[in-house]
């Protein structure tokens, strides 16, 4: 027979009885009532056999083993970098970005090269079909199952006459098992339907991309546990009106989770962009708010402009705005601007960006937005071609940071100096 539990639509955890608030997270009114599809037995216990439990030697593996490539390149070299040295077969990748950023995109580029199973619960055939003879891929190299149920992927996949190397759900979010009580989307099918399809993973060798939505916040929808189970976890950044695009990892079990992939989006999909054809800086023109500095994306040096904007504020609290570095931090920096520099940015609207549509982590980036900050306000200019590299402490010291020669390499090349101050107080020489 079936029972009933109650299920709490924020963290995932089950219940036998309905109450206000989840015990687990604090959140009120987020239990639902669901039903527990699994069967009651009887008083009597069934006995199970069990197979032969077996402990294997990891040195014997490789010796009785058939040789056979475990990794393979997607054939699209920036990928390729983010991932390691390409797919590893059986593993599991959960893919995330913002609405319209391009994942379906980048995705059904790789399994155009690649070839494999895409799993569609959002589009129909015909819009997928229009979709990769827009990229100009071989339709030759995609099988397509148009479904929701979680059911008829691991029939496909299992059953299937050559095993895929790569199968795409697109996405998690539409997923459904029939053994799982909920409404697709909801915590419980998300866990139930990824744990299950990483054992179709393992078990047949499939690389399996899942497609994952995110939150209002910018975090990956459903329960952190998602990101635990899965092996690598992807993110597609960048701004939808403009052309860059970035692929970050956030978490990769077979390789570093430092590198990034840089793209820019076309006509006919997204296409890789080198080193040398990143530029990041609009203009040449010196102008007081603008500064010019170094962030390192992985191994990679780029050049970013950064632009802020100070003004007097007529409201009782003065607004603050960051884009492309986070929040805390920007306001830290502005506090430290007002108490070293002298500013009463207390009584100022700040606001800094990060030109490109990008997001910045690298604290190197620190000096460049204090040195924008008080040239807005000074309505001062830096020197032309100056480079300004360097995190700030609490009290406006300057500090080295990491990777410094490939920065200078990078400042040199482009015929750029770098602007060498100790505290941030010497700006005032400006």
């Amino acid at each position: 027979m079936k029972e009933l539990i109650f299920v709490c639509n924020n963290c995932g955890n089950e219940f036998t009885k309905w109450a206000g608030q989840c015990l687990d997270c604090g959140e009120w009114n987020s239990l639902r009532e669901v039903k527990n599809l699994k069967m009651v037995g009887g008083g009597g216990k069934k006995r199970v056999k069990r197979s032969e439990i077996k402990v294997i030697n990891l040195g014997s593996v490789g010796r009785n083993s058939k040789k056979v490539n475990q990794v393979f390149s997607t054939e699209i070299s920036e990928f390729d970098r983010v991932l390691g040295k390409g797919i590893v077969r059986g593993s599991v990748m959960l893919f995330s970005g913002e609405p319209g950023v391009g994942k379906s995109t980048l995705l059904t580029q790789v399994l155009g090269r690649v070839g494999g199973l895409y799993v569609t619960g959002e589009e129909s055939l015909e819009q997928v079909r229009l979709r990769v003879k827009r990229l100009g891929l071989d339709e030759k190299n995609f099988d397509i199952l148009v479904s929701n149920s979680l059911h008829e992927v691991e029939e496909v996949v299992g059953k299937a006459k050559d095993i895929y190397k790569i199968v795409v759900i697109d996405s998690i979010q539409v997923l459904m098992s029939d053994e799982t009580g909920g409404v697709p989307g909801s915590m419980s099918q998300l866990r139930d339907c990824t744990f299950k399809l990483v054992g179709l993973a393992k078990k047949t060798g499939s690389a399996i991309f899942i497609v994952g939505h995110v939150t209002k916040e910018g975090n990956i929808a459903g329960p952190k546990l998602l990101e635990h189970m899965v092996d690598v976890v992807l993110h597609f950044e960048g701004e939808k009106s403009g052309e860059l695009r970035i692929l970050r990892t956030i978490k990769n079990r077979f390789g570093s989770s430092e590198e990034v992939g840089v793209f820019k989006m076309g006509e006919k999909g997204l296409r890789q962009v080198r080193s040398d054809e990143i530029n990041l800086v609009n203009g040449v023109e010196v102008v007081a708010g603008r500064t010019v500095t170094v962030v390192m994306e992985g191994s990679r040096p780029m050049i970013v402009e950064i632009q802020a904007l100070v003004t007097e504020s007529f409201a009782p609290m003065p607004k603050r705005g960051f884009v492309g570095i986070d929040y805390n931090r920007g306001q830290i920096l502005v506090a430290v601007a007002q108490k070293c520099l002298g500013l009463p940015l207390y009584k100022n609207d700040v606001f800094v960006s990060v030109m490109g549509g990008i997001k910045v982590a690298d604290t190197g980036v620190d000096l460049a937005v204090i040195g924008a900050i008080y040239t807005s306000y000074k309505n001062k200019v830096l020197p032309a071609k100056s480079v300004l590299v360097g995190e700030v402490s609490l009290v406006g010291e300057v500090r080295k940071v990491r990777l410094m020669d490939r920065r200078m390499k990078e400042i040199s090349g482009l015929g750029r100096k770098m602007f060498k101050i100790k505290n941030i107080k010497e700006l005032r020489r400006i």
